[in-house]
């Protein structure tokens, strides 16, 4: 998925839908980003220069591509980022050090539960650029039938699906909020 559609899901889970409050919203669409952040990275750092130097032209496209997301510096990173056993580890070491009443507004437990979600939901929606779900126990990886742009493995239909959640899940949203305002302002 889009980094972007993490954090709008993981946002409307935390703040909307369980609850949680607006920190943990927050703090969710943050975690559900993270695992990404060595991409950007990765971006700033191949393409930025190359395209500021020769333009577009100049870049051997599948090359960079590899190198931003698996054998440059900042794919092993984004590698560990996208497993599921370090946020897990981390999961398991909030339940065992009882951080839960320490963490009164679930800005950590959010921050983790939307990394969590982007590994689970990226393991879902990639196709040929998978990435060891179990690393560093396992290489193991798996291709989804599924792709979240790749037009050849339903990329076109997931998009749609995808951004119009959004769009119904923002509409709920905004309908929610007029009724309250209109009832509040009812006397």
């Amino acid at each position: 998925m889009e980094t972007y559609s993490h954090a709008f899901f993981t946002w409307a889970l935390a703040k909307h839908g369980v609850k949680a409050g607006r920190a943990a919203g927050i703090a969710g669409a943050v975690g559900a980003c993270f695992p990404d952040l060595p991409s950007f990275a990765g971006t700033a750092y191949y393409i930025g220069p190359a395209y500021l130097r020769d333009g577009w032209s100049s870049m051997d496209t599948e090359r960079v591509l590899d190198a931003i997301y698996f054998s440059g510096p900042f794919g092993g990173t984004g590698s560990v980022l996208h497993s599921a056993v370090p946020v897990v580890a981390l999961l398991l070491l909030y339940r065992i050090l009882r951080l839960g009443p320490r963490d009164r507004r679930k800005i950590l437990l959010w921050f983790l539960l939307g990394w969590l979600g982007h590994t689970i939901a990226d393991f879902f929606t990639h196709v040929d650029d998978v990435r060891p779900l179990f690393w560093p126990l396992s290489n193991w990886t798996w291709s989804s039938p599924v792709s979240y742009y790749n037009s050849a493995y339903y990329g076109r239909q997931f998009f749609l699906a995808n951004h119009g959640l959004m769009l119904l899940t923002m509409a709920a949203l905004l309908v929610g909020r007029l009724r309250r305002r209109a009832g509040a302002r009812t006397p």
